[in-house]
């Protein structure tokens, strides 16, 4: 039977987008993810008052934000966001630079596809160790998001599965879930044709169509997560031997006590053809 991943539950944080715990994932060798520790969502500009106080009360304590600039201030345009409690930070750390030609020229046809991830992390060793010390740094439970809480946190998440030791099949099912719950939102894309970003209404794919994109976004996922040495690449990135440890235990140990608690370890080590070029991220 194939691992499943738990289903996104905006219920869990009240207005949260594609929300999901990543405990209870299985492990290479035997028991499974800690719950509590590291959520992955969409844009939390939807997040209303009553769900920062649920997330607090869960033990939020750090935001890692992966948006650029450009698509916070349109988030913000859109849906003013809530006001959050104090005791949560936000870091805001991209994974891309959208102004460069380098980078849209490897990157830009597969902005909402696996195949993007290889290319991304190899041109932005830099960014990504913001990112990832941003999470081992911080003191209790993160939230992991982008625009859509697809692709850029699923290659962070993806990342972070693999060092834990978590099965392939079980991260393949985690990012389909995370697809299959964003696949009509809009927001912006970069079109290769007019060789701009835009702003893309969103998708209306058939049930057969959807199945089509999962298939090919899992292979591409699974070939590149068969490449992929989590820990080696965390130290290209940057990333000391605490820190690094750090981000593997965050999601291995047993779960005690409350969720800032549980999520203390964060506070060690601080010193297919192609896709459409309008589909959305």
């Amino acid at each position: 039977m194939r691992p499943m991943s738990k289903p996104a539950n905006p219920r869990a944080w009240d207005g949260a987008l594609n929300l999901r715990d990543l405990g209870g994932l299985p492990l290479d060798d035997g028991g499974s993810t800690a719950p509590g520790r590291i959520w992955r969502s969409g844009a939390p500009e939807t997040i209303t008052t009553t769900g920062w106080a649920q997330a607090l009360a869960a033990g939020l304590t750090t935001v890692v934000d992966l948006r650029n600039p450009a698509e916070i201030v349109q988030a913000h345009d859109l849906l003013p966001d809530a006001v959050r409690p104090a005791g949560i930070v936000t870091r805001r750390t991209p994974t891309e630079d959208p102004g460069d030609p380098h980078f849209l020229e490897a990157c830009g046809p597969w902005l909402d596809h696996p195949r993007s991830y290889a290319p991304n992390t190899a041109m932005y060793p830099h960014l990504f160790g913001a990112v990832f010390r941003a999470i081992a740094d911080a003191p209790g439970t993160v939230l992991v998001h982008c625009s859509a809480g697809r692709d850029r946190t699923g290659m962070i998440t993806a990342i972070l599965l693999a060092l834990a030791g978590v099965e392939h099949e079980a991260i393949a099912e985690d990012y389909e879930q995370a697809f299959r719950g964003t696949t009509r939102r809009a927001g912006i894309a970069y079109d290769v044709e007019q060789g701009a970003w835009v702003q893309h209404p969103g998708e209306s794919w058939t049930a057969q169509q959807i199945d089509q994109r999962v298939g090919e976004r899992r292979a591409a996922l699974l070939e590149w997560l068969a490449d992929l040495d989590p820990a080696a690449y965390l130290r290209y990135a940057g990333l000391d031997e605490p820190r690094v440890a750090n981000l593997r235990d965050r999601l291995r140990r047993p779960a005690t006590g409350s969720g800032r608690e549980q999520a203390g370890p964060g506070q060690a080590g601080r010193g297919e053809g192609r896709p459409a070029p309008s589909e959305v991220r």
